[in-house]
C-alpha cells in the first residue's frame, strides 16, 4: 500500500512573517528554514512514502522546477506530485479530502499550518501534523510526525 505525505510550504518550509518578505535564494525563490528541511530529510528518510504538494505556491511553478528549488534547499526527496488544483479559494481540508477519496492508501501524512484542517473528513485529521507558520517543522513536530508513521505498514 502507498504511503502518502502532503506538504505544504509556507508555514512549514518557509516560515517568514506574514508581514515581511520571503528571503530569497540565489535561484530567485524563497529560503526554506533549514532546520525544517533537515527534519523533513529525516522523517522521509524514517519511511517508505511518496511526498505531495499542497501547497498553492503549486500553482506557480511546474513541478521540475518545484524538484529543482527542492534539490537547491538540500531536500533529498522527490515531489511525485501536486494535488490537483480547485477553483481559487479552494479550502485546503476540502483539496486534502477530495485527494485522498481518489487515492489507494490508508498511510498519509499531512504537513501543513492551514487552519481549515481542523475540518477534515473523520479520521483524517489525526494525520495533521499542525505546524506552527513562524516555527515550522521543528523537532517537536518530528518526533510527532515519527510517532504517527510508526506503526505504518
Amino acid at each position: 500500500m502507498r504511503s502518502i505525505v502532503i506538504l505544504d510550504l509556507d508555514g512549514v518550509m518557509i516560515t517568514t512573517p506574514s508581514w515581511r518578505a520571503d528571503e530569497i535564494a540565489a535561484d530567485g525563490y524563497s529560503e526554506f528554514n533549514i532546520e525544517a528541511a533537515a527534519n523533513l530529510n529525516s522523517l522521509m528518510k524514517s519511511i517508505d512514502a511518496e511526498l505531495w504538494l499542497s501547497s498553492t505556491r503549486r500553482l506557480q511553478k511546474t513541478l521540475d522546477e518545484f524538484n529543482e528549488i527542492f534539490k537547491m534547499r538540500n531536500i533529498e526527496s522527490t515531489l511525485e506530485g501536486f494535488l490537483p488544483a480547485y477553483e481559487i479559494g479552494t479550502r485546503r481540508n476540502i483539496e486534502i479530502d477530495h485527494f485522498l477519496d481518489g487515492e489507494s492508501t490508508s498511510n498519509f501524512l499531512i504537513l501543513d499550518d492551514d487552519q481549515s484542517l481542523h475540518a477534515l473528513e473523520k479520521g483524517r485529521k489525526a494525520y495533521w501534523i499542525k505546524t506552527d507558520p513562524l516555527v515550522g517543522f521543528n523537532a517537536d513536530k518530528l518526533a510527532e510526525a515519527k510517532m504517527k508513521t510508526k506503526n505504518w505498514t
